[in-house]
């Protein structure tokens, strides 16, 4: 018995050990946003979540992949203040120089590695992934918008302009225990792998859009739609939004915006049919090459929108920039579906069916953004097979928010503040969610 009490405190003494060291000199000193993943909880609860369900984890074919790199109790992914804030980082131990090479060639699609003398650095071809490393350290950015990197790398590599374990931000990550955590400022937020379900929430800002009151309204939607979303905020009066350029089109938000009442909202319900035209080429009698134009029925899904507003206006704005042609969105700017634009009352309708009438009556609501989306409803109609890859395992997908007032970290006053949560349903209800997502 006391060789197991042993053996129990060395293990739990080794994961604290862990824990400590994974808070140390990992994160820049710039950090904005930094998400934690508890790899440890990860790890303690899917092997609880295998004894509980072995067939099915038997069943699945598990591929091992060989990193060469040491993966801590604690993984942290951040954005930095010098950078964009679509641009990543992350840094881990190395265990194995010669396996993380091939894995950084064979995964990660870096074929060349440079040698820099006290590290090695790579680039993906298409400059949004760079690496580098030595014997100890593995650091890597991602830039969705492809920025220089290497400064902030090359910190993370020499431990220089780090993030003490001691600042607030550490602390606030330190204190939560869930699988998943961010800290940005005096914003918080969750998440867990459950059984059947991911669930996320937090606290975040809507920069440059201003939340009115707690109570909302939407319109009620059609009974069998697949998906429906709604929104219902107005731009901060200060805020203005530079120009949207598509193809040969420009779109100033801020003229458009001033139709507009705040509230839009989009379902999806069964697909509608929709008459296109086939052209093709045959030869005349003369042996010349003549146009031939061929309708044929396509079914295309079926999606309504609404904008409240000033409809008049807002119509005679998208008509004047020539976003909408004899009631229609311009094909030049969106090609896959023909999407008609008409007064509903309400609002303007936006909507794939050329007869779509939507209901006038509304409903009360905590949420001002909500969306609702069945998996297996739109798997169901097949208009989207190259997506339907990736929602095999997915049942339904719940995002809401609502706006609150959150006392401040210092207490001395309070700050608006608005409150997300996202489930994600899976199709095992008796399997924890991660172990659905191999």
């Amino acid at each position: 018995m006391a060789a197991v009490l042993l053996l129990l405190l060395a293990f739990f003494g080794y994961l604290l050990l862990r824990k400590y060291s994974a808070y140390k000199d990992t994160i820049h000193a710039d950090a904005e946003l930094i998400v934690k993943v508890d790899a440890d909880q990860l790890y303690c609860d899917l092997a609880m979540d295998y004894l509980s369900n072995l067939s099915y984890y038997r069943s699945k074919k598990a591929s091992s992949i060989e990193s060469g790199l040491n993966i801590p109790s604690q993984i942290f992914v951040y954005t930095v203040k010098s950078k964009s804030a679509h641009t990543y980082f992350c840094t881990m131990p190395v265990a194995d120089s010669l396996l993380l090479k091939s894995f950084v060639k064979q995964r990660l699609g870096i074929t060349t590695l440079k040698n820099e003398g006290q590290y090695v650095s790579g680039r993906s071809t298409n400059g949004r992934l760079t690496i580098v490393f030595n014997a100890h350290t593995f650091a890597l950015g991602y830039a969705f918008n492809r920025e220089n990197v290497q400064d902030v790398l090359t910190d993370l590599l020499n431990k220089r302009n780090l993030l003490s374990d001691k600042d607030q931000k550490i602390v606030r990550l330190k204190a939560i225990k869930s699988h998943l955590a961010y800290v940005l400022g005096n914003y918080t937020g969750t998440g867990d792998f459950k059984d059947g379900q991911l669930h996320v929430e937090g606290d975040f800002s809507l920069n440059g859009f201003t939340v009115n009151g707690n109570s909302f309204s939407h319109r009620v939607f059609d009974k069998d739609a697949i998906v429906k979303t709604w929104l219902n905020v107005k731009p901060s009066l200060n805020k203005s939004f530079g120009r949207i350029k598509v193809k040969d089109y420009e779109i100033y938000p801020d003229s458009l915006l001033k139709y507009c009442n705040g509230y839009f909202d989009i379902e999806m319900v069964n697909p509608v049919n929709q008459v296109d035209t086939v052209i093709t080429y045959e030869y005349n009698d003369d042996f010349e090459k003549e146009e031939t134009l061929t309708p044929r029925v396509v079914k295309v899904p079926g999606v309504n929108g609404v904008i409240a507003g000033n409809v008049t206006g807002l119509l005679n704005y998208l008509t004047r920039t020539k976003i909408i042609n004899n009631n229609r969105v311009n094909k030049e700017l969106f090609p896959l579906y023909k999407f008609y634009a008409k007064d509903n009352q309400t609002g303007m309708l936006l909507s794939t069916d050329q007869q779509a009438v939507t209901s006038q009556l509304t409903e009360s609501t905590p949420y001002f953004f909500y969306l609702d989306v069945d998996f297996d409803k739109l798997k169901s109609q097949g208009q989207f097979p190259l997506f339907e890859k990736y929602i095999r395992q997915l049942n339904r997908l719940v995002v809401k928010a609502k706006s609150g007032v959150v006392e401040k970290v210092e207490r001395t006053e309070h700050d608006p503040r608005n409150h997300f949560e996202i489930d994600l349903y899976f199709k095992r209800k008796d399997v924890n969610a991660l172990g659905q997502l191999r």
